[in-house]
């Protein structure tokens, strides 16, 4: 394993914001030039490119730099494909980054992978975290005939439990769960030449209490150049929810309509802060020149 995954060192990193995180492949010096290189990717990256850059060790961090000759790209080139088909890297240095917590990149250059190239350098490059290889061992064991039996005993009184929650919550109410969706639309505050438009659902129980909040933003821009910009630089990772999975968030990138959209799913619980109540959710996003519309999903 020649790589690791590491934070990201940002000077201006907003409040509440989640650090980014990127794969780096490898650090090494390339024994021809005696060019020392970092490459990189962002950790779930949903475009299969890889970022590259000369490189210089600071402390317990890297620095990324542009890398602007011929022989450099070729170097980073010949680096993956041997990687990749499990070839000697007799001409490399590799540098340990055991010692390296985080990547400082100034400037970088990228291009573009097919998947399951970039699949087979995740997998020989970087560790599996300790989670998964636990998860793995469990899944590899054979469930005694004593814990199947538990397993369906308990699959049934939760069953059991559901229908009756079912059956309850129907009886309380003829009208389906209420639904608000607000909306609007606005030039970005920190973006130039972009739109930002706006959409909440609010799902309500069938006692008219806030029980899910969920938000898509979409990002349009006006500025190709600005756009390209915005996604090859990663700038976007700055303006993606807080907890980006699929669960509570997620984001797509929308390159035939220059369009970046994030969308966050918010659980109600006593940690909410907002207004819960259906009359005060509505008036509170009316006040705040959202346009808002009520509907019944039975």
């Amino acid at each position: 394993m020649n790589g690791k995954e590491l934070k990201v060192a940002e000077i201006e990193l907003k409040f509440g914001a989640q650090a980014r995180m990127v794969n780096v492949f490898g650090l090494f010096r390339y024994k021809p030039n005696n060019g020392l290189y970092v490459i990189y990717s962002d950790v779930g990256n949903t475009y299969n490119y890889v970022c590259y850059g000369l490189s210089h060790i600071k402390n317990n961090s890297i620095l990324c730099m542009n890398s602007n000759k011929p022989e450099d790209i070729e170097a980073i080139k010949e680096y993956i494909y041997k990687v990749t088909n499990g070839e000697k890297l007799d001409d490399y240095e590799i540098i340990s980054l055991d010692d390296v917590d985080e990547i400082e990149i100034i400037s970088s250059k990228n291009f573009e992978l097919k998947k399951e190239v970039l699949d087979i350098l995740i997998d020989k490059t970087i560790p599996k975290k300790q989670e998964e290889v636990k998860d793995n061992n469990k899944s590899s064991k054979k469930k005694s005939p004593l814990s199947t039996f538990l397993l369906i005993l308990f699959l049934l009184i939760i069953a059991g439990g559901g229908y009756l929650y079912f059956m309850s919550s129907n009886n309380s109410s003829d009208n389906g769960s209420k639904i608000i969706v607000c909306a609007k639309q606005y030039d970005s505050p920190d973006l130039e030449e972009v739109i930002v438009e706006e959409e909440k659902k609010f799902i309500f129980n069938n006692y008219d209490k806030l029980d899910k909040v969920k938000v898509t933003t979409r990002y349009i821009f006006d500025n190709e150049a600005v756009y390209l910009d915005f996604i090859n630089k990663s700038l976007f990772y700055k303006y993606m929810p807080e907890n980006n999975d699929d669960t509570t968030g997620s984001h797509t990138i929308d390159d035939a309509n220059n369009r970046f959209v994030t969308y966050a799913t918010t659980v109600v619980d006593e940690s909410y802060g907002d207004p819960v109540e259906y009359e005060e959710v509505l008036s509170s996003n009316t006040n705040n020149n959202y346009t808002c519309d009520e509907k019944i999903e039975k």
